[in-house]
């Protein structure tokens, strides 16, 4: 089991570079937070927008994650005082702690793209893959 954050997930269901890694990470078995949802809502609205995407294939999208529960979710408002007390010793959004909180609290590995937040997990000890 790992922690996978939006950005892993983002690539996943977007079909960018690099997406069969995170298939594979899904595949093994992973929790994230509610909080990635309203982030891949976001990015598939940019993608909407931009006509990278149709609007029902994202919703589609949207839907399955909500409604079909497609990923173990655990509340974002379990993780706030920790992922607060992160951000700021770390200068990072306390959106990119609020995952780094996660694994480090349930021990588990962290799954993301983004390398500032791979960088702050890493300092406090949490284990990271880097997709």
């Amino acid at each position: 089991m790992r922690v996978i954050d939006s950005t892993a997930i983002v690539k996943y269901f977007s079909r960018e570079p690099g997406w069969e890694k995170v298939k594979q990470v899904l595949l093994e078995g992973v929790v994230t937070l509610d909080l990635s949802v309203k982030e891949l809502a976001n990015a598939l609205w940019k993608k909407v927008v931009r006509n990278e995407m149709s609007y029902e294939v994202a919703q589609e999208i949207i839907r399955d994650m909500v409604e079909g529960k497609a990923l173990r979710m655990e509340s974002q408002e379990n993780h706030l005082v920790d992922a607060f007390k992160i951000a700021v010793e770390a200068n990072i959004t306390v959106y990119d702690a609020l995952f780094i909180a996660l694994a480090k609290k349930k021990e588990l590995e962290l799954v993301t793209c983004d390398a500032a937040q791979a960088e702050a997990a890493r300092k406090l000890g949490v284990k990271v893959l880097m997709l």
